[in-house]
């Protein structure tokens, strides 16, 4: 459903919202090892959540990630919508153009009628579950974070 890049960046940020505070940033070459990313790749997909004001980045040797925002404020949605677009929670289940027009019911595809409905869902549960709901449930589960 997601995307590799997408899960990568959840992950990441979810770990960066339990390690990091103010006094202590989580530098990449640490969320890469614990997460087992390729460390590259993580920091240009990190750095589209900098430029998107979900988190804040620090140069130099004690420098790092952090969150920006309060978590209960960003919702999955938005984490998601930001690597894979809104697409998933737009277009139809078996890969066909928009299946639908708002002005004729002619171009459903053949399971539009039963994945709107879980589409719609899809979307409010994306809405509704924050960024800082997640840390919450894995801080009163665990503390590996390589099972993110």
């Amino acid at each position: 459903m997601l995307s590799n890049t997408c899960r990568y960046a959840v992950r990441s940020i979810i770990y960066i919202g339990i390690k990091s505070s103010v006094d202590q940033l989580i530098n990449v070459k640490k969320i890469a090892s614990e997460l087992d990313v390729p460390m590259q790749f993580l920091s240009k997909i990190l750095q589209i959540y900098v430029k998107a004001g979900i988190l804040k980045s620090f140069k130099g040797p004690t420098g790092g990630f952090s969150l920006a925002l309060d978590p209960y404020s960003v919702s999955l949605y938005e984490l998601v919508k930001i690597i894979d677009g809104d697409q998933i929670f737009e277009t139809c289940v078996i890969g066909t153009k928009p299946c639908y027009s708002k002005n004729s019911n002619s171009m459903k595809c053949p399971v539009h009628d039963q994945y709107s409905a879980v589409r719609s869902q899809l979307t409010e549960f994306f809405k509704n579950e924050t960024l800082g709901a997640i840390m919450d449930n894995y801080a009163n589960k665990t503390d590996d974070f390589l099972m993110l």
